[in-house]
């Protein structure tokens, strides 16, 4: 792509008109201004293959400078190098003809609004403060070891490694990065350190005139200014928040387009389960046919969102091929001897002997989060009596208590005026406050309010203002986006006090306890559950907690929320034979070493769900939704389960093996016993082929995936038979319409949608479906599917 077609292009997304049949090297444009204004721009750009050529054009340039002179409007000299200029000819183009010398990354770059201020004397912006913290952590972090997904390549750090690939000027194969972690694993760390280092080299090379990409990231806060808890609102406050001039999408995707922005995304997991659009904003962005260099995205998730979230999981089956995955891995031991020595210096060896002493706490340390904590009891000598079975809830839950000992130290807070107990208290309601606030941070008012209700009345105003004024002061919280607002500063310790409340709750307030659960999902990993679930283990309340699944089948967050806890209770197996699963959506979940006898997932939806280690013997599948579902060391007793026709089946995992998409080498598998009456038939190749094709629309459940897909996410994937063919049918039958100018196809909202998602979830056929079948299918006389065949028989 040329200079001038890369000013064209990027002028046309902000808004600028430019004539097209005066193309050449003068860009004139135009655009609508207030009061029925316009404002005009003319740029030039000399098609000069080197410096010298660009030298001997200068009296040219010159000379069309000087026709344009009365030309309204800013004027430009776009070049790829200033290099070869006389300074001269720069003196001239500026103060007597007013125009701009600029090279690419100065024309097309968006600067922040602290580009050029060290402290700014606003108020720090999220990403001000992102890079002030990436440089404190970049000096004392340790180096993070990772493993690349599907590889099996192990690193050292995956920090060098991500510079190195968003610095370098090679393009890249995938545009999209894809990093997993659990909870505590440093992620925020890594984050926030490739922010720092990424801008740090951009303003270098912007300094030198050289092209490079401009990281922009986006994070949490920008949700609470944005105008809903969407992924392009969220783009609209960012540009607005952080950009020094006014920026639309239109031109920040043009930028990641077109290489002069990367884009980074970290933290959003609560935005990915609310925004049913997220996925496919950056799939439009990375699937354009027309894109001149491919963009790069960075995509920082818990790793549990891979399991819970089905947006993330639809994305990667449609998108596989843009993505590149890297997991984050537990610190080795010389890892955890590198962080003791940057952290701890000469008090290195006193935490390494903890342990040594004590297995069980190296096994903590494995997780980056947890050696902080430790090693913050090492600082202040308070390693005397740590027990050999010490917890992470331990740790988590002296971590809280040693914020309130700094405090009370400090004499802001003085416990006898101002409880423990109390303190905690407030400390956990903030934290119900914020999950019910959608993470916007808490308003300090409201903090206030609570603290009324534990400091003593009988104190003066001004010791009520400031024993206020310490509690919303706490480490634990840290200032929100939305000015007069707080959130928690550490994940963990929010959902430590989840956790904590959500185990009050179950005690005396089922009302409340259910509605806390039906917040958001909570991911399989999540701190909050497992404190929740230790606490009812302790009651022995087991029986409690099904009666509260039961009463919560209405409800399917707090469903979901609730069957986690009562996964990780030692008595689950007895308790999921009276469990309400039937038809319920289980996608995502986790069922491990479990007899799962008696147990009925009768029209469940199993997508992506996994057996790990279950005896699946009188176990009810029929009718449920099978599509990535794994069965990991449940082969020996898998033909065991009543799978019923199998009309929810697309696909299944079993142990290591290669994915089984065809129902009938399913069967095959199971029956090898020749129990079977009859043989079974599964659908054609054709009605698997079109069945696939609607599963990009709709989900095998039968609920929403998407209104359009581009031509080539919905001919990648499974190939059966020509899956160009099947598309054309689904078009001439009204169930598809092309777009040919954006070479995508949009789905049918007339009643034939209804006959795509009767097909997708159990192979339900029409009139409009057989049509289409008969019209695509090139097998005479087909039956097309199993239901249609006589000689089918169940799996019983």
């Amino acid at each position: 792509m040329t200079l001038y077609d890369e000013a064209v292009t990027f002028l046309e997304s902000e808004g600028w008109s430019v004539p097209g049949e005066l193309r050449g090297e003068v860009v004139r444009a135009r655009r609508a201004a207030y009061a029925d204004n316009s404002e005009h721009m003319t740029v030039w750009c000399p098609a000069a293959p080197d410096a010298e050529e660009l030298q001997r054009r200068e009296a040219t340039l010159l000379q069309r400078f000087a026709e344009e002179a009365r030309t309204p409007g800013a004027k430009f000299l776009l070049v790829e190098s200033t290099q070869g200029l006389s300074t001269e000819f720069r003196r001239v183009a500026k103060h007597e003809y007013n125009v701009d010398i600029r090279v690419p990354i100065q024309f097309f770059d968006a600067r922040f609004k602290w580009d050029d201020t060290l402290v700014s004397a606003l108020a720090g912006t999220a990403a001000q403060q992102l890079r002030r913290d990436g440089e404190t952590a970049a000096r004392r972090r340790t180096p993070q070891p990772f493993e690349a997904v599907g590889t099996g390549v192990v690193g050292t750090d995956l920090l060098t490694e991500l510079a190195r690939r968003f610095d370098s000027p090679a393009g890249w194969d995938r545009p999209i990065v894809l990093v997993t972690a659990p909870a505590g694993y440093g992620k925020s760390v890594l984050f926030e350190s490739l922010f720092a280092t990424l801008y740090t080299n951009f303003q270098k090379a912007k300094k030198q005139l050289r092209r490079a990409y401009r990281p922009l990231p986006l994070l949490p806060d920008y949700a609470a200014l944005a105008s809903a808890p969407a992924l392009g609102p969220m783009v609209d406050a960012l540009l607005q928040t952080e950009v020094a001039r006014p920026v639309k999408q239109p031109t920040f995707q043009w930028m990641l387009t077109r290489g002069f922005a990367s884009w980074l995304l970290d933290g959003l997991d609560e935005v990915i389960a609310q925004d049913p659009g997220f996925f496919e904003y950056i799939h439009e962005i990375v699937a354009r046919p027309d894109n001149p260099t491919t963009p790069r995205i960075l995509l920082c998730v818990r790793d549990s969102l891979l399991s819970s979230n089905q947006a993330l999981r639809d994305f990667l089956t449609v998108a596989h091929e843009y993505v590149e995955e890297f997991r984050l891995l537990p610190w080795r031991p010389e890892s955890i001897t590198t962080f003791a020595r940057i952290r701890l210096q000469d008090k290195d060896r006193e935490l390494l002997s903890i342990l040594d002493a004590k297995p069980q706490l190296m096994k903590l340390c494995g997780t980056p989060y947890y050696a902080e904590l430790l090693a913050e009891r090492v600082d202040e000598g308070k390693t005397d009596g740590i027990p050999n079975d010490y917890s992470e809830m331990d740790l988590v839950h002296d971590a809280v208590d040693a914020i309130m000992d700094r405090e009370y130290k400090k004499e802001q807070l003085q416990e006898h005026v101002v409880s423990r107990h109390d303190l905690l208290d407030v400390i956990s309601h903030v934290a119900v406050a914020e999950l019910e606030n959608d993470n916007r941070g808490v308003p300090i008012d409201e903090i206030g309010q609570l603290a009324e209700f534990v400091i003593p009345s009988d104190l003066s105003d001004p010791e009520r203002e400031r024993c206020t004024a310490a509690i919303c002061r706490l480490p634990v919280f840290r200032a929100a986006s939305e000015r007069q607002r707080v959130r928690f500063a550490q994940d963990v310790i929010f959902e430590h006090q989840i956790g904590i409340r959500a185990a009050q709750y179950f005690a005396v307030n089922p009302v409340r306890f259910a509605q806390l659960l039906d917040c958001r999902p909570f991911p399989p990993d999540s701190f909050a559950l497992r404190v929740l679930c230790a606490r009812i283990r302790e009651l022995a309340a087991g029986e409690e907690l099904l009666t509260r699944l039961s009463s919560a089948t209405a409800t399917p967050t707090a469903f979901r929320n609730i069957l986690q806890v009562l996964l990780g209770l030692p008595d689950c197996a007895r308790l999921l034979i009276h469990a309400p699963l039937e038809r319920q959506d289980l996608s995502g979940l986790t069922f491990s070493g479990l007899s799962l006898a008696g147990v009925s997932f009768r029209g469940a939806n199993l997508e992506s769900t996994r057996f790990h280690n279950c005896v699946m013997t009188g176990c009810d599948l029929s009718d449920a939704t099978l599509h990535g579902t794994r069965f990991d060391a449940c082969l020996p007793t898998l033909a065991e389960a009543d799978f019923g026709h199998l009309t929810g089946f697309v696909s299944v995992e079993i142990d290591s093996r290669t994915p089984i998409e065809d129902v009938a080498d399913f069967v095959k598998l199971l029956g090898a016993d020749g129990r079977r009456e009859h043989p079974f038939v599964g659908p054609c190749p054709t009605a698997l082929q079109l069945r696939f094709l609607f599963l990009k629309f709709v989900r095998p459940d039968g609920h929403y995936r998407r209104d359009s897909l581009d031509e080539k996410g919905l001919l990648s994937g499974r190939r059966i038979v020509d899956p160009a063919s099947v598309l054309s049918g689904a078009v001439r039958a009204g169930f598809l319409t092309a777009i040919p100018k954006r070479r995508r196809y949009e789905r049918t909202h007339s009643q034939l949608y209804a006959d795509m998602v009767g097909f997708a979830q159990n192979l339900r056929v029409t009139p409009a479906i057989r049509s289409l079948l008969e019209d695509t299918c090139r097998v005479e006389g087909c039956a097309h599917v199993v239901q249609e065949n006589p000689t089918t028989a169940t799996f019983d």
